[in-house]
């Protein structure tokens, strides 16, 4: 195993690959939700997409934060959280405020309209445009990780988060930091022991073990609501595998994916945005039909909010720092 000062000089292609097939499934969830989908295919695909498209995202932000591990200084710690807070928080309520007008405009629309006497409720997480919960999750857990955890306890700590996080997707607790703990610290574990991860990928009967589990547990999961954290731990041991297969066969997809994957974050915060009011003007408005409404509103958040970023919004500090938390 390489040490940890040797791990945070390498840069892991096949975890911005990761990030780039997560945020993919992302927007493709979002589309399909927005549109209202009714269909078994369609279920189906959500199912599977939401049984751990979020977790991938939390086991790889803990898997870049394996530095915490090494802090033993106030300042270390006063320095993480404070890059942390403007990394996640800053967009968090932007985004928060600038969506409040578009949910006015949009309650006429709305199955269940916001409720803007409730718009104090930002504070504790739950934000009109309701995809920012993960930036505000994403903050507590790394806070909470940052306090808890040393490389001596690393095992027990995985162990221990790994019960809490079980019991709450089992009893479906509405707070989340119960639930994705566990991920953060899977993924600085993982980072830790990334050769023995690595190792583990090439034995087959493992392999074939964690894809049953993962699609015997998304039957259950999809017929009876349960075995969503066996589908979160399977579902994203193999999407980093596929991800760093790719990497190896150096597939043609590969440099599409990395392009993703690098503006993640930019197609995370616009593209909720973007899809809400493509849903509008193609389906509300035109009346297209429901599949190539999904088609296009997949299409436009993916592809218009990495655009408009990359060759608007980053070209000014304003809208770096505000809407993407870049000091």
């Amino acid at each position: 195993m390489e040490n940890s000062t040797q791990q945070n000089k390498k840069y892991y292609n096949e975890i911005t690959i990761a990030k780039g097939i997560g945020i993919l499934l992302v927007v493709l969830g979002h589309a399909l939700k927005q549109t209202g989908v009714s269909n078994v295919p369609g279920n189906a695909l959500i199912s599977i997409i939401y049984s751990f498209h979020m977790p991938l995202f939390f086991v790889l932000s803990g898997f870049v934060s394996v530095k915490i591990l090494q802090y033993s200084k106030m300042t270390e710690y006063i320095n993480y959280i404070k890059s942390r807070a403007t990394r996640l928080l800053i967009p968090y309520f932007v985004m928060g405020i600038l969506y409040m007008p578009l949910k006015y405009f949009m309650n006429r629309f709305a199955i269940n309209p916001y409720d803007f006497s409730q718009s104090w409720k930002l504070i504790l997480g739950d934000n009109p445009n309701t995809t920012m919960w993960f930036l505000y999750t994403l903050f507590w857990v790394s806070v909470i990780a940052l306090i808890l955890l040393r490389r001596s306890v690393l095992l027990p700590m995985l162990i221990a988060s790994a019960i809490l996080s079980c019991t709450a997707f089992i009893f479906n607790w509405s707070f989340r930091i119960p639930k994705y703990l566990f991920f953060f610290i899977l993924g600085i574990y993982i980072r830790d022991h990334y050769e023995k991860f690595i190792e583990i990928r090439k034995n087959k009967l493992i392999f074939i073990l964690v894809a049953i589990a993962f699609i015997i547990c998304n039957i259950v999961n999809y017929q009876m609501g349960r075995g969503e954290f066996i589908t979160s731990v399977s579902g994203t041991i193999l999407c980093m595998w596929f991800s760093l297969w790719l990497v190896e066969k150096n597939v043609k997809c590969y440099g599409v994916l990395k392009s993703l994957g690098d503006a993640s974050m930019d197609i995370y915060i616009l593209s909720d945005p973007v899809q809400t009011v493509s849903r509008l003007a193609l389906w509300n408005i035109l009346h297209m039909p429901n599949v190539l409404v999904i088609m296009l509103c997949f299409v436009s958040g993916t592809g218009i909010s990495f655009i408009v970023a990359k060759y608007i919004l980053r070209r000014f500090k304003v809208f770096r720092i505000l809407l993407f938390g870049e000091c």
